[in-house]
């Protein structure tokens, strides 16, 4: 477990928990110490025809097993490891103690087993070594001081010989251990707290160089231009997935050790001659197309460096320019109908007035007595040309100045069959027209009804005129990620590419009653309910119309 940095430069706490791992770390090392020095007892017990006073030992080494079986037990019901520490290391200090005891007191060579403890103590936990090397010198001053006291019986050495010690000496040997305790304790505690600081410094860098690759990934994935990495001979370290998306591969990592030559093959440039411009660490951009599709790309190739500013390889990043070319285009498509939009709005204002004029005259000089048949005939033309002009300017208002929406849930498939219902009782379907709409029973999108309606409704009367001499309208409707996909589909006359670049554009028509303002409508409609429209046609093979709209989520 991670210690908590304390907030304000704060000394840390003085025991924090340490980590299961090295609690049963310290269990193992115990039963190892212990085994140990149960084998030395046999092999001297062995090796000598002296009876030498080694039951007591026994019994110590049967109590560690014992001890080490209950942290065992303690370790597996998960108790609280800083108490476990604690408890283990209180009993090793017990077991230390005995065994001092029993193998002469001061004259005990198994003293340096206090050491032992305490730089355990201060590996696993902080500022524990201060603590038992507290806790070791009280424990062996208190036995030496029973021992001197005569309060318990000074056991033999482990040759069975009884040593008296002067007072002095006694001394000696105290401060020696305490002295030794101390310094052993600080020294430890000071190593252990440096490796810790270095540690917790490594996992903070670590850390912090895992996001910033993480960062750095996301970036290269996400960024809108393919980028390829290479190294100085031409093979793919990396290709991101915008990259593998416009060379139409469909896995990247399998793009990884092929050469440029072969994963981007230029008509009119060899990379060699790129490659050997770009080793002068300049940026070399360029325009090229690639062999086979005839995909244009914008190329940028510059030097891939190391840490130490050495050249590793090159970083080539591209687009697509086609792509590039029909944002142009939609960008520009926006402009000249916002600007034809304005002046339309202008114009349709002026024109009203003086219109509904006229045809109010017209209407009442066909009323007054006098007129013969050719001029009511004549007044009854300006009237209806009146009407009609006014129905167009009402299509310029409505293309130029869209009525305000309010976005809500609306099911499209209703919407389209309600459509196609009205259109089919209007006298523009004919009985060699075949209409068919394939859509899931819900399909809900963010919309306004008003507007879907005007869009659909557009988009069935055109397709309805482009095939004068009947035909086949499909209409599909799908959910495909956040958006909605709806297709009108027909095998009528279709486009010639001029004019389908231009069908959004106001006036834009090939139906002789037509007023070119169905399209233009519809592109401003969907643009105002945040989604997008494209039409796909050639001359003789019908056109396909596709709207995508925005879906509706739950949590909207």
């Amino acid at each position: 477990m991670k210690p908590e940095r304390p907030v304000g430069g704060a000394p840390a706490p003085p025991l924090v928990s340490p980590s299961p791992s090295g609690l049963k770390w310290l269990i193992g090392l115990r039963l190892v110490v212990v085994s140990t020095l149960f084998l030395g007892a046999l092999i001297i017990q062995a090796s000598t025809r002296m009876i030498l006073p080694l039951s007591g030992l026994y019994a110590l080494f049967l109590l560690s097993y014992i001890l080490s079986l209950v942290y065992l037990v303690l370790y597996l019901k998960r108790m609280s490891t800083r108490v476990q520490a604690v408890t283990q290391l209180v009993g090793d200090i017990g077991v230390v103690t005995g065994l001092v005891y029993m193998t002469g007191g001061l004259t005990s060579p198994f003293s340096f087993l206090y050491l032992t403890v305490i730089v355990v103590a201060a590996v696993l936990l902080r500022g524990g070594g201060f603590y038992f090397a507290g806790l070791s010198a009280v424990t062996y001053g208190f036995l030496v001081d029973l021992m001197v006291f005569d309060l318990i019986p000074s056991p033999p050495n482990l040759v069975g010989v009884r040593v008296v010690f002067p007072a002095s000496r006694v001394l000696y040997q105290l401060l020696i251990h305490v002295v030794g305790f101390i310094l052993v304790a600080f020294l430890v505690s000071y190593l252990t707290e440096s490796l810790r600081t270095a540690h917790s410094r490594l996992e903070e860098e670590t850390e912090r160089a895992s996001q910033f690759a993480a960062l750095s990934a996301h970036v290269v994935r996400s960024v809108g231009a393919g980028i390829v990495a290479a190294d100085l001979e031409g093979r793919v370290l990396n290709l991101n997935p915008t990259g593998a998306r416009i060379l139409k591969i469909a896995e990247p990592d399998k793009a990884t050790g092929t050469s440029l030559e072969e994963l981007m093959p230029l008509d009119d440039h060899s990379w060699g001659l790129l490659w050997s411009r770009a080793r002068r660490r300049t940026i070399l951009r360029h325009e090229g197309t690639l062999e086979g599709n005839g995909t244009r790309l914008g190329l940028s190739v510059g030097p891939l460096e190391d840490d130490r500013g050495e050249l590793v390889g090159f970083v080539v990043t591209f687009q697509d320019l086609s792509e590039v070319e029909v944002e142009l285009e939609r960008r520009r498509l926006q402009e000249r109908m916002a600007a034809v939009g304005e002046l339309a709005s202008r114009m349709a204002h002026e024109i009203k007035n003086p219109l509904a004029s006229i045809s109010g005259s017209a209407q009442m000089l066909s009323s007054l007595e006098g007129i013969d048949e050719t001029g009511r005939r004549l007044l009854r033309i300006v009237v209806d040309e009146s009407r009609r002009l006014s129905a167009t300017l009402d299509g310029l208002l409505s293309y130029a100045r869209p009525q305000q929406t309010t976005l809500k849930r609306c099911e499209i498939t209703s919407l389209l069959k309600d459509c196609l219902d009205l259109l089919r009782r209007s006298g523009e379907t004919r009985a060699d027209h075949h209409l068919e709409i394939r859509a899931p029973d819900k399909l809900p999108v963010m919309g306004d009804q008003n507007l879907l309606r005007q869009v659909f409704w557009n988009l069935f009367r055109n397709a309805l005129q482009a095939m004068p001499k009947g035909g086949t309208l499909l209409v599909t409707a799908e959910a495909r990620g956040t958006a909605a996909i709806l297709k009108w589909c027909d095998n009528g006359v279709g486009m010639s590419e001029d004019l389908r670049q231009r069908a959004f554009e106001p006036f834009v028509t090939t139906h002789p009653q037509g007023t070119g303002l169905g399209l233009a409508i519809v592109y401003a409609a969907v643009e105002e309910l945040g989604g997008g429209v494209k039409i796909e046609s050639s001359p003789g093979r019908g056109t396909t119309v596709t709207v995508e709209l925005p879906l509706y989520q739950e949590n909207t």
